[in-house]
This record gives structure tokens, sequence and C-alpha cells, in this order.
């Protein structure tokens, strides 16, 4: 890590095109504009396609529909479905009780009830 001389400011490598396809690496104040070259030359760049990268699936379509989240038995307000995910999330003040989130399996209805 190298220190701008004038101004005391850190120096951030810049890259410069040359006119022979290399390129040089500089170190350059983005406070005063002061620059100095880094002693080291590239010659040659190669760049890769990310098109041609192959694609990696974190989660694929069958692990995406899994839930984590517990269900218990509960009617929808808004389809009548018995079925609903829970959770809680302290909503309110440490002193206070937490909030319980309900999800409808079926239509993804979310509603809430303050304990």
């Amino acid at each position: 890590m190298k220190f701008c001389p004038k101004c005391g400011t850190r120096l951030k490598l810049k890259q410069v095109k040359a006119e022979k396809g290399g390129a040089t690496i500089t170190l350059l104040c983005e406070n005063c504009g002061y620059s100095d070259k880094a002693g080291r030359t590239v010659t040659q760049t190669t760049e890769e396609e990310l098109s041609e990268l192959p694609t990696i699936k974190v989660v694929g379509e069958k692990e995406s529909k899994l839930s984590t989240l517990p269900t218990t038995k509960i009617e929808c307000p808004k389809c009548g479905h018995d079925e609903a995910n829970w959770w809680f999330l302290q909503t309110r003040s440490g002193d206070e009780p937490p909030t319980q989130f309900y999800r409808c399996l079926k239509c993804n209805h979310t509603w809430r009830s303050y304990s």
C-alpha cells in the first residue's frame, strides 16, 4: 500500500492501455491527481466469455419448493384452507411479546397474531 507524497491519500491502482495491445499499471491519487508508475507492464491480456461458463444451480426447482418453517392447523382468513406455516418476529420493544405470523400453504396469504 502506497500513499501520495503530496497529500497523504492512499494511491489506487489504475490500468492504462498502451498502443501495442499491452497495458501499464499506474498508481493514481484521486484527491490531487498525482500519478506514479507501478513498475510493472502487462503485455498480454486474455478475456473469457461469461456465456461459455457452465451454469451452476444452487437450488433446483424441486428444492425451491421445500419449506423449513413449521406448520400448524389454522384457518386462512382469505381462502379458508386449514394449514399454514408460522414464525415469530420481535416487532415491538424487547419487553413486549413477539408477533406470530402465519402464511397459508394454499394461497400464500400472510397474516399476524399479536400474542
